[in-house]
């Protein structure tokens, strides 16, 4: 993968960080820059409220009037401060819980009891002690850096009969030199018992942990060979990067440069605008000449691939063939560019010959395997359309910038001329 720019900028009252990969926008999120604190995986002393017994679920309270969703079927040994766990919560229990999923639209964000704390190589957690791996290691990596932490000095053995720690997809760049991981399941580890130490002495709505914000805490995953430079033209975030850099050695972030120059603004440099622009946009042009029409619904997203304007001397289905080769790439970008999740339907261009589909799921998958968010190739519906999941991390690309749809539902389709699979115009 081409080496990149990792470009953090201020619009409209928002902080934006963008990875560039030369003058293509590879991911982006948004942060509202009023926002004084990143509520995703903070802990805090949160009261019950009220138990839903129909749902198995609880609402409870991080602060006074701030409500959080808590499913029951989770809740193992958690820590309360105001009596002895008997296997059951109340109402007006107090307990210590941590967001792990962002409120979206009218439902509540959602906590749990089972604390963990992540790093770059590793998540840290009191819950199932033992060691896992990543999805996404090979074998042979698994094998390496296991063979690794059994024969350093790092007492392994003992962590991981207390803890669970999963070791995460960047550990892959450890496998010949563990010491770095090694030294994140001791620091978050020493952390986590110290929360929990200090959790039994706080009160009620009192933060026990509080992430940094969201452009920060995203630098700790850039991968290895991402990106060659962190840039950004705002003073106070260069030297929050920085500090941040400085205190989390153990992230090896790129260096961090402040760009000066007053006659043309970093924004403009990098044309944020209209890259923002084409990320939102629901028509997405391949280079053969061929598009995707991206529908995201409320149940989930739609993925047309059409031949558009192709024009070749090959075979229908040759033609039919490379054009969709092309949009796997297009789709597996997008993905990660406008952050979806949840299902994702794919209606690939017909191809009759069975060499072709599956060297696409082939390709497609492989694609799907390089995501950093845990992301499956479920099958191929009887109908030919493809079922993709994406785990949901946070909010859309759209939601975060406060977009909406620019073209209502049931305007769709009026008069609009697209072109159909089979090359020829057709009238929606």
């Amino acid at each position: 993968m081409e080496n990149g720019k990792y470009v953090i900028v201020r619009r409209n009252g928002q902080i934006l960080s963008l990875l560039f990969h030369g003058s293509r926008l590879h991911s982006a999120h948004a942060q509202n820059a009023e926002e004084g604190e990143n509520l995703l995986g903070s802990i805090y002393v949160a009261k019950v409220k009220n138990v839903v017994k129909n749902l198995h679920a609880a609402f409870v309270e991080i602060e006074a009037g701030r409500n959080c969703f808590l499913d029951l079927r989770d809740v193992k040994s958690p820590l309360l401060l105001n009596r002895k766990y008997d296997g059951k919560l109340a109402a007006g229990d107090e307990v210590v819980v941590q967001v792990y999923k962002e409120a979206v639209k009218t439902k509540p964000p959602s906590v749990t009891c089972a604390l963990s704390l992540d790093g770059k190589y590793c998540v840290v957690t009191k819950g199932r002690a033992g060691i896992a791996y990543s999805a996404k290691l090979s074998a042979k990596t698994e094998e390496k850096i296991g063979m690794g932490l059994r024969e350093s000095p790092f007492p392994i053995a003992e962590y991981a009969g207390e803890y669970g720690i999963i070791i995460r997809t960047n550990a892959r760049d450890l496998a010949d030199d563990v010491t770095p991981l090694a030294e994140e399941i001791r620091d978050l580890a020493c952390r986590l018992a110290e929360i929990m130490q200090n959790g039994i002495h706080r009160t009620c709505y009192s933060v026990l942990m509080q992430k940094p914000p969201a452009y920060l805490w995203k630098l700790r995953d850039l991968h290895t060979g991402w990106c060659d430079e962190i840039v950004t033209d705002d003073e106070g975030i260069y030297r929050e990067i920085l500090a941040f850099s400085n205190e989390n050695q153990a992230y090896r972030l790129p260096p961090i440069r402040l760009y000066q120059d007053g006659r043309l603004p970093l924004s403009k440099l990098y044309a944020v605008e209209s890259r923002l622009k084409e990320a939102l946009e629901r028509k997405v042009w391949l280079k053969s000449g061929g598009y995707l029409l991206i529908e995201p619904t409320e149940a989930l997203t739609v993925i047309d691939v059409n031949t558009g304007k192709v024009v070749s001397r090959k075979e229908a289905a040759d033609n039919h063939f490379l054009t969709n080769m092309e949009a796997a790439e297009e789709i597996a970008h997008q993905l990660i560019l406008r952050n979806l999740s949840g299902i994702v339907i794919v209606d690939f261009i017909n191809m009759p010959k069975e060499e072709h589909r599956h060297a696409l799921m082939q390709r497609l998958g492989g694609l799907l395997r390089e995501d950093t968010v845990k992301t499956q190739l479920v099958d191929i519906t009887a109908l030919g359309l493809v079922e993709i999941t994406r785990m949901k991390t946070s909010r859309p690309l759209g939601e975060q910038l406060g977009n909406r749809e620019q073209t209502c539902p049931g305007q769709r389709g009026t008069g609009r001329q697209n072109t159909g699979k089979d090359g020829k115009d057709a009238v929606n």
